[in-house]
C-alpha cells in the first residue's frame, strides 16, 4: 500500500470532511473520517486495491461511540469515526465488503449501533434471553448473583 496515494484518494473521496491523520510507530496510520463519509472512504480504498478489512472495533469514549475500521495491505490503515451515543447509526459496508457484516453485527449488538442497510442485523453473541443492554457501553453493569447472574 502506498500511504501517500491512499491519503490522497481519501482526501479526494471526502473533500469537505477535513480528514485528520496520525501515524503510529508500527506501520499503522489512523485517518479520522466523519461518519457520513465512511462508505465513500472505503470505496476509495477499494479502488486502490486495499480490500483486506481485518476487523471493525468500537468503544464508548467521551460521550460518543468510536468505530475503528482496521485495514491491512502490507501495513495497517485504520479509519476512525464516531457516532453520537443517543443516535448511534452508521451505513453498512456489506455492499462493498460482504465480510463486514459479521463485524457490523457485533458492533450493533455490543454497542447498540444501528447499522443502516445491513442485510441481517440479528444478534450474534448474546443469549436469546439477554436483557437488552449493550455490554460495551459505559453504563453497563454486570448483574449480581442475586439478580440471576
Amino acid at each position: 500500500m502506498n500511504l501517500d496515494q491512499v491519503l490522497e484518494a481519501l482526501r479526494s473521496a471526502c473533500p469537505s470532511a477535513g480528514l485528520e491523520t496520525r501515524t503510529v510507530p508500527v506501520d499503522e496510520c489512523f485517518v479520522t473520517v466523519p461518519s457520513t463519509f465512511i462508505h465513500r472512504a472505503v470505496e476509495a480504498l477499494l479502488e486502490l486495491g486495499v480490500y483486506h478489512l481485518s476487523t471493525i472495533t468500537g468503544q464508548d469514549v467521551d460521550g460518543e461511540i468510536e468505530l475503528l475500521y482496521h485495514f491491512w495491505e502490507g501495513q495497517g490503515l485504520t479509519l476512525r469515526t464516531s457516532v453520537s451515543r443517543e443516535d448511534a447509526r452508521i451505513s453498512t459496508l456489506t455492499d462493498l465488503i460482504p465480510g463486514a457484516g459479521f463485524y457490523e453485527r457485533e458492533i450493533g449488538e455490543m454497542l447498540h449501533v444501528t447499522i443502516e442497510g445491513h442485510p441481517d442485523p440479528q444478534p450474534l453473541f448474546l443469549p436469546d434471553d439477554w436483557n437488552g443492554e449493550a455490554p460495551l457501553r459505559r453504563e453497563f453493569t454486570l448483574p449480581t448473583a442475586e439478580e440471576g447472574a
